[in-house]
């Protein structure tokens, strides 16, 4: 477990028996789901909520009690073109906050940096439980406008194939698209549900002075899943437009067929008519009887594709 005292803009380590003895103070700690059980009997935390730590099968949330606020996330990555998760906790209180990760968790190591650079740059900057929090919020999304941007070129690249008539089925890269979207917008409303409850700071546990920063933070958060529902729209765009291509080239398939069928409708007829077995047909005995009936289906033929072509349905 990693225990840090937090005083204004000084960031200092300490190790847990001192934590033990000075709880009155501020800090910001990283721990893992089993320190939190074990040390449960100091922390006092409802059981229902430390068993979710352990629990990697958790729906993002938060939950609001009168002296602590219990709250679930994700953090995504975009890799090989689709998303991999990685689930964190965390409990802020009036004395504390706690973010519970299994195994080291990259995002966290990249705020510890900034608190550290920015306490090193900036004498006058202040830190608390609230900004530290909102930091962890606020750098789950932001890149995913680059995510957004790398989406929305795919799309715009299917759609370009689509339009040129490139014979290829692309029915798999439009379900992957449009599950990439729908993941993107499960991940997105849970966060704004989060943020707005810690906004509204029922139980006075989030610093006033930060309340601005989660209100920016919403915005963000909503411009993102309206862009998520805009490329939602933009795929589905595509995908009709892939259906009309379809359909186009089956009709000019079935288009082709008929044709086909029309033209050998009259020799099927001829072949019928001569192809009956009455005694007096005067074509039987006659000694140009077979090449007219071979002259006449060619001129049948000709007729049908000079009909047929003059009319573009050829």
């Amino acid at each position: 477990m990693e225990i840090y005292r937090i005083n204004k803009n000084i960031l200092e380590s300490v190790d847990f028996n001192d934590f033990k003895n000075a709880q009155q103070e501020h800090y910001w700690m990283i721990a893992e789901p089993d320190e939190i059980s074990k040390h449960n009997d100091i922390f006092r935390f409802h059981q229902s909520t430390v068993l979710e730590c352990s629990s990697s099968k958790q729906h993002p949330r938060l939950e609001v009690y009168d002296e602590m606020s219990f709250g679930v996330i994700n953090i995504i990555q975009y890799v090989d073109n689709w998303f991999e998760a990685k689930e964190i906790n965390f409990y802020i209180t009036r004395n504390y906050l706690i973010f519970i990760s299994k195994g080291k968790n990259k995002l966290i190591e990249q705020i510890k940096s900034e608190i550290t650079q920015n306490v090193q740059d900036s004498p006058n900057y202040n830190i608390n439980e609230s900004k530290i929090l909102y930091m962890l919020l606020d750098r789950l999304t932001s890149m995913d406008n680059v995510i957004l941007k790398k989406i929305e070129s795919s799309i715009a690249a299917l759609e370009e194939q689509v339009l040129s008539g490139v014979d290829k089925d692309f029915t798999e890269q439009i379900i992957k698209l449009r599950k990439q979207l729908l993941y993107l917008k499960r991940y997105y409303e849970p966060l704004i549900d989060i943020s707005e409850d810690l906004e509204e700071n029922e139980n006075g546990l989030i610093d006033e002075g930060a309340i601005r920063y989660f209100k920016i933070l919403i915005n963000r958060i909503q411009r993102l899943n309206h862009n998520v529902m805009n490329l939602r729209d933009y795929v589905t765009q595509v995908r009709e437009a892939y259906q009309a291509q379809v359909d186009i080239k089956l009709n000019k398939t079935m288009k082709f067929y008929t044709v086909i069928t029309t033209i050998f409708l009259p020799l099927t007829l001829i072949a019928g008519w001569y192809g009956m077995n009455f005694t007096h047909m005067p074509e039987l005995s006659w000694i140009y009887g077979y090449p007219f009936v071979m002259c006449l289906s060619l001129a049948v033929v000709a007729i049908c594709l000079y009909y047929f072509k003059r009319h573009d349905y050829l």
